[in-house]
C-alpha cells in the first residue's frame, strides 16, 4: 500500500513539475541567450533574481529526481509473474513436454518436406521441372 502511495506522489510531482515549467514566461532569448549573446549578460554573470516560479520548479525537479531513484530501489509488493497470477495455468515446462508429445505423434508427409516434391536421389532434378539455363 505504501509503495502505491509513493507512486501516486511521484505522479503528482511529475504533473506539478510539468505545470510549473509550462507557466513560466518566455524570456525571448532562445538558445542564443544561453550563451550570453543577448543583452550583454554572460552565462556566468548575474542574471537577476530568481522568481518564485523558478524556485518551485527547482524544488520540484529535485523531488522528482530523488523520488525516481527511490522508486528504482524499492521493490513493489507481491512481485509475481504472469504465470503466478492464475493458479489454473500450466507451467512452461508442462507446455514444452506437451509440445514434444504432440510432435512425436505427428506423421511427416513423404518427400523432402520443403517443396512437397517426392524425394529423389541427390543431384536428381524433379520430373516436373526443367533444368536451369
Amino acid at each position: 500500500m505504501l509503495y502505491f502511495l509513493f507512486c501516486l506522489f511521484h505522479i503528482a510531482v511529475c504533473a506539478a513539475l510539468i505545470f510549473f515549467i509550462l507557466i513560466q514566461s518566455n524570456k525571448g532569448m532562445g538558445l542564443g541567450g544561453a550563451f550570453g549573446s543577448v543583452g550583454g549578460d554572460s552565462v556566468f554573470g548575474s542574471s537577476g533574481s530568481i522568481n518564485i516560479l523558478m524556485k518551485i520548479t527547482i524544488i520540484l525537479g529535485i523531488i522528482f529526481a530523488t523520488s525516481s531513484v527511490a522508486l528504482t530501489m524499492i521493490k513493489p509488493p507481491n512481485p509475481r509473474g504472469v504465470m503466478d497470477q492464475n493458479p489454473g495455468t500450466t507451467s512452461i515446462q508442462e507446455l514444452i513436454e506437451a509440445s514434444k508429445a504432440e510432435t512425436a505423434n505427428v506423421e511427416l508427409p513423404a518427400g523432402d518436406g520443403m517443396t512437397g516434391q517426392p524425394a529423389g536421389q541427390p543431384g536428381e532434378q524433379p520430373a516436373n521441372q526443367e533444368p536451369p539455363q
